[in-house]
């Protein structure tokens, strides 16, 4: 699955003239939007699907990681962790 994000997203940035630039813009925005995301309470994080740890986490990464395919990362291994419990 990985990989197959991988090859989607050099497929798409190849269509750009400066993929890196529109990733990291993108990414700027993503975590702009994090820090909205902030402001809520645990309850409605968790409804998310995110925890508080993992805001700060994305908040970290450099730009050029692509955050939304890091969040839904996040949140597939929690979901398989709760399942095996």
């Amino acid at each position: 699955m990985r990989d197959f994000i991988l090859t989607q997203s050099i497929a798409r940035d190849s269509a750009f003239v400066f993929p890196k630039l529109r990733r990291m813009l993108r990414s700027w925005f993503v975590k702009r939007d994090l820090a909205r995301l902030e402001r809520f309470d645990d309850y409605m994080l968790s409804d998310i699907g995110l925890t508080r740890g993992d805001l700060r986490h994305l908040r970290r990464l450099p730009l050029d990681v692509d955050l939304t395919h890091e969040m839904d990362r996040l949140r597939e291994t929690r979901a398989r962790g709760t399942r095996r419990a």
